[in-house]
């Protein structure tokens, strides 16, 4: 094994035993490519799931730290944005249901009556109905053919724009074609959204993505 490979794998974890490598992944995510900007919390993922840590502040971190999470912030990127079940949450919650949620962790109420609230809005069962290799799709911001539009929302969150794209001979079929768009974008030849997956009957038809 080279040296440089050895000294990677020492110096992320490094970072894992000292707690720092949430930080840096954290810190890749706004490095690496995104489905969606995850709404502003104050630190954490989901009430008793992995991912559910504190972060360290910036400013605890030693001189001798830095390297270290920019070592491991180069390589949480190159893997691509994960998100966590808290994201997955948010996205299926109303506005009024995300301030309501911000407000327990603000108050620093418990893990289990965060999760209770969770149960209670419904947002924890849509979740756990997803088969497993879904749910692993929907946690790395992917989109796949045959999802249903719920989990394109737990995956992308609600579209920036919906529109018909039945054919003729969709109709014809009596089958109805939706195409919900994303990350609208200007260029030279025009406005054009970046992200897009097509509907057939209630199943991703296509998906378009960077």
């Amino acid at each position: 094994m080279g040296t440089g490979v050895v000294f990677i794998k020492n110096a992320v974890s490094a970072a894992a035993k000292r707690g720092y490598i949430s930080f840096a992944r954290w810190f890749a995510a706004g490095l690496a490519p995104r489905c969606e900007k995850p709404a502003p919390r104050k630190r954490g993922g989901e009430p008793g799931a992995p991912g559910f840590t504190l972060t360290p502040p910036l400013s605890r971190l030693g001189r001798g730290s830095i390297p270290v999470l920019l070592l491991a912030a180069v390589l949480a990127a190159g893997c691509g944005y994960r998100q966590t079940r808290l994201d997955v949450y948010f996205k299926l919650m109303t506005p009024l249901e995300q301030a309501k949620y911000r407000l327990l962790e603000a108050e620093n109420k418990p893990v289990s009556l965060r999760l209770a609230y969770l149960q209670e809005i419904g947002v924890y069962q849509k979740w756990a109905e997803q088969p497993k290799n879904i749910q692993q799709a929907i946690l790395r911001c992917r989109v796949l053919e045959g999802m249903t539009p719920l989990q394109v929302q737990m995956a992308w969150g609600l579209p920036d724009d919906r529109r018909d794209g039945t054919l003729p001979e969709d109709q014809a079929a009596g089958r109805i074609v939706v195409i919900w768009d994303y990350d609208l974008a200007s260029g030279k030849s025009g406005d054009h959204y970046e992200r897009s997956a097509c509907f057939r009957d209630d199943r991703v038809l296509w998906v378009r993505s960077p």
